[in-house]
């Protein structure tokens, strides 16, 4: 599961993971993100901190690597203090980088994401997600 907040003002969405992190949650990503196509561009904080399990194939990590990232010059960081979720992201951002795409920045925590961008939390808005 995840929820969105969205900082209109320094163009900085924040996707925050919690619970079980599954293939799912990156389908209903897609699904957004399609939708939201032709609007601005964002920098994307992946807040991972809150994860308690995985159910994620390292098939399906390399995959999603070989994926372009939706916004080309915008900042991805992903937040991941868990050891074993660092594997993965680091993985993904492998396969990012093999593709010539410029690989995702991993930090450890929240504050530091938010501190790379320059925006603290305050600063955000929660997006009402569609049912799924």
């Amino acid at each position: 599961m995840f929820d969105i907040k969205v900082c209109p003002s320094r163009q900085v969405v924040l996707v925050r993971f919690h619970g079980l992190l599954s293939e799912d949650d990156f389908s209903s990503l897609d699904r957004l993100a399609s939708q939201a196509r032709g609007r601005a561009e964002y920098d994307c904080v992946f807040d991972l901190s809150q994860v308690e399990r995985v159910d994620l194939a390292t098939e399906f990590v390399a995959k999603r690597g070989s994926l372009p990232q939706a916004f080309t010059n915008r900042e991805r960081i992903y937040v991941v203090p868990q050891d074993d979720l660092k594997l993965l992201t680091r993985l993904y951002a492998s396969y990012q980088a093999a593709e010539g795409w410029r690989p995702p920045s991993i930090v450890a925590t929240l504050d530091e994401a938010l501190a790379t961008l320059g925006v603290s939390l305050s600063e955000f808005q929660a997006v009402p997600l569609p049912p799924a």
